[in-house]
């Protein structure tokens, strides 16, 4: 028997990795690993004479279970690949064929963990053989027996296991004590940016890629176009991609452009101009119920009570996120003071818009040191509105609408609101700031540019920006603007023109005081006796 009955314990021999699964990761990953292995053993030989099976060590790199490599990797394995398995053609000996196990054996195996998760055999048989260091053949299946004793052979394996944060979450609920026996580590997809040494490993990164796959050098010109491309992919301007996939995707679409074989900034705007061109159809369809006045949005006028949301669209199986504009609406009414979400009446939202509705409502009441029931109600929509909303990037307008109606200050419908708040009125980033942006812009193109127009958002929501190039030279003309506030004030001062607090000057506090004020006096004058005494009398 070669297999010893002590051997060497090296602890853990399983990696968990939380990366892409894509073939092109994996021959990074399985590269580099390499370059850290190193191994002269050959593996093992199975010799079959008279139904008989005897095993010795490789003699070549020719014999049935040899070592093929040091590390190797795949993505998707099912049992035979990993295993191998045992043929017996009829009337003929039994033939044994290698997996990937004994051909990576005394090196690494990297796999994808999503395969394996949906095998779950295969997973648990593939850690108990690589913990007792010693493959034992098994049949498929269990109906069929093994024709004969074939003998065990000595496995030395250290396993990754590749997969993205759900499959990890699988793999912890399937079997949580995995974590305990295993390496955890992270391949990070983003770069963060804090100095030019960074930025200039980033741009080193990219010629690796590059060089790596024989696509066409890049020249210095190309780099500020790619670098405007990739921080529209992470969404903040100081994180840079290291998605594989992302990255070859880029430089393989621009290669198409390239001229004398380099990649400059034409290529690059070309292929992404084509790249947009191709998946644009569903965003211009939705942009012409706008034009066509099917959903309404004024850009224009002003209204009390009315203000212009931005949010966004995603659809099943389209690759961009759309930015929408939404018309928000508020009236006020004598009631008992409740704050009427008529999405959240007819279960259009979710759990997280129905919490900012709280937290606005907490903020009125906080703001106005209302201790007794509130003399009205008010009624917020979404106009135009028939699936699902949730989130709450919409609580700014929402509030700014609220604060309108009781005011009776209107809004300035040239202007778009997106933003979060909190119960102190602090404005709170949110998501896809861009693709809203542009959607309230290409709305009010078309409709006319009155150079008055624009967008506010958080001024934390400020390192993220990283708009369509139509919107960028709009605001060098000063045709449209993007201002950033940090407090609901500010926006409200933008949006009606008077300040919300003032002690020298009307405001829109003060507005909203006096008319809660003269609310509940008259509330006070119909609950008096004598106003009693007069009811009674007139009956």
């Amino acid at each position: 028997m070669l297999c010893p009955s002590k051997r060497a314990s090296y602890h853990p021999r399983f990696m968990l990795l939380k990366a892409s699964e894509s073939e092109l990761f994996f021959d990074l990953l399985k590269q580099a690993v390499k370059l850290q292995t190193s191994s002269s053993r050959l593996g093992y030989s199975y010799f079959i004479n008279d139904n008989k099976v005897t095993l010795t060590e490789a003699k070549s790199k020719q014999d049935n279970f040899a070592i093929q490599d040091d590390c190797l990797a795949s993505s998707y394995v099912d049992g035979e690949k990993l295993f191998g398995c045992v043929r017996q053609p009829e009337n003929s000996p039994i033939k044994l064929d290698p997996g990937l196990v004994h051909q990576a054996n005394g090196g690494v195996l990297i796999l994808g963990l999503r395969s394996l998760l949906s095998q779950p055999t295969l997973l648990i048989k593939l850690k108990q053989m690589v913990f007792q260091q010693e493959f034992d053949w098994f049949s498929a299946d269990e109906s069929h027996p093994l024709p004969l004793s074939i003998p065990s052979m000595p496995l030395d394996l250290r396993i990754i296991l590749v997969g993205d944060r759900l499959s990890l979450a699988d793999l912890q609920d399937f079997d949580p004590e995995f974590y305990n026996t295993s390496i955890y580590a992270e391949f990070e997809n983003e770069l963060q940016i804090t100095s030019s040494d960074q930025l200039n490993m980033w741009v080193d990164y990219l010629k690796f890629i590059a060089d790596k796959f024989h696509l066409p050098s890049i020249a210095q010109s190309a780099y500020n176009k790619i670098y405007q491309e990739a921080v529209r992919f992470t969404g903040d301007q100081f994180y840079l991609p290291l998605a594989i996939d992302w990255v070859h995707g880029l430089l393989v679409n621009a290669s198409y452009y390239a001229q004398n074989d380099v990649i400059d900034a034409s290529s690059v705007a070309l292929s992404t101009e084509n790249k947009l061109w191709r998946e644009d159809y569903l965003k211009k369809r939705f942009h012409e119920e706008f034009f066509n006045k099917q959903i309404m949005i004024n850009t224009q006028d002003q209204v009390v009570g009315q203000i212009n949301g931005l949010s966004v669209v995603e659809y099943p199986g389209y690759p961009l996120a759309i930015g929408e504009p939404t018309r928000l609406s508020c009236l006020v009414h004598f009631g008992d003071g409740e704050l009427i979400d008529i999405e959240r009446k007819t279960e259009l939202a979710g759990n997280i818009h129905s919490k900012g509705m709280m937290i606005m409502q907490a903020f009125i009441m906080s703001e106005f040191a209302i201790n007794h029931q509130l003399p009205f109600s008010t009624s917020l929509v979404f106009e135009q509105s028939y699936n699902e909303i949730d989130g709450d990037s919409a609580s700014l307008a929402g509030l700014c609408a609220i604060l309108s109606a009781l005011s009776g200050q209107p809004i300035d419908q040239q202007l778009a609101v997106t933003g979060s708040v909190d119960q102190f009125g602090h404005v709170q980033s949110i998501g896809g700031i861009n693709e809203k942006i542009e959607g309230f812009f290409t709305v009010c193109q078309h409709q006319g540019l009155t150079g008055q127009q624009g967008v506010i958002i958080p001024a934390s929501n400020q390192r993220h920006l990283c708009l369509s190039d139509n919107v960028i030279e709009a605001i060098a003309h000063e045709k449209f603007s993007i201002w950033t506030v940090e407090h609901i004030a500010d926006a409200l001062y933008l949006l009606t023109g008077i300040p919300y607090k003032d002690d020298n000057a009307i405001s829109l506090y003060k507005l909203i005081y006096a008319r809660m004020q003269t609310m509940l006096l008259q509330d006070k004058k119909q609950d008096s006796w004598f106003a009693k005494w007069q009811r009674y009398c007139k009956k």
